[in-house]
This record gives structure tokens, sequence and C-alpha cells, in this order.
């Protein structure tokens, strides 16, 4: 069974190793420094949310090995768009069209969007 703790723990300190600091690590993710220190000490455990805002607030690569341990992989956008059903492949056309169509989205020279739609 895996330990969700001590695969943060191990992370976190991976982090550490690579000179992020503890401090920096809890104020990115946006909790208390004594909450990281309680569950880094193992006196703690914490919510889901904040264990995944210091996974999100992780270099790539502590973060990418910590997910792998969990269970969980990380996509590319075009495995996500393979795996989608067509209704979620029509909801980001739909919004990749909405962004298309703002104002400024698309620089250079031919700006004119008025036959964009039709292509979606």
């Amino acid at each position: 069974m895996i330990n969700h703790q001590q695969v943060l723990i191990d992370a976190v300190n991976k982090a550490i190793e690579g000179g992020m600091t503890a401090r920096q690590i809890a104020s990115d993710a946006g909790i208390d420094n004594s909450v990281l220190s309680r569950f880094m000490n193992g006196k703690q455990d914490i919510k889901a949310g904040d264990y995944f805002s210091i996974l999100n607030v992780l270099p790539e690569d502590c973060r990418v090995s910590a997910l792998g341990r969990l269970g969980i992989f990380e996509m590319s956008l075009a495995q996500l768009i393979q795996t989608a059903s067509p209704k979620e492949k029509a909801e980001m056309l739909q919004a990749i069209a909405a962004w298309v169509l703002q104002p400024g989205a698309i620089s250079g020279k031919n700006t004119d969007t008025s036959d964009l739609q039709v292509a979606v």
C-alpha cells in the first residue's frame, strides 16, 4: 500500500535538496509554514487540497516522481485530446474558438477572424 504522506515528504525533501526552502514551498502553496512543518515531522496529516497545492509548487522532477509513485500520471495535451469523449472534444474546440475570436488573440499581419467561426 502506498503511503501518500511519505511520498509527499520525500518529494518535498528532494525539492529542499535541490535548493528550495520549506518556507518557500509553504508560501508558494498558500499554506502556513507550521502546517508543512508538522506534516513533514509526522505530527499531523494535511487536507487533500493542501497536499496537491504543495505538490504543484515543487519542481517538475519532484512532482512527476511523486505522482508516479501515487499512480497518477500527467498527460500531454495530445494524450488528453485523444482520450476525450466526442462531447469533451467539442467543448475544447468551443473554448479554443472563443479564445481565437477575442480581439488581439491572434498576432501578425492577417488578423481577420471572420471566417474562423465557420471552421469551428
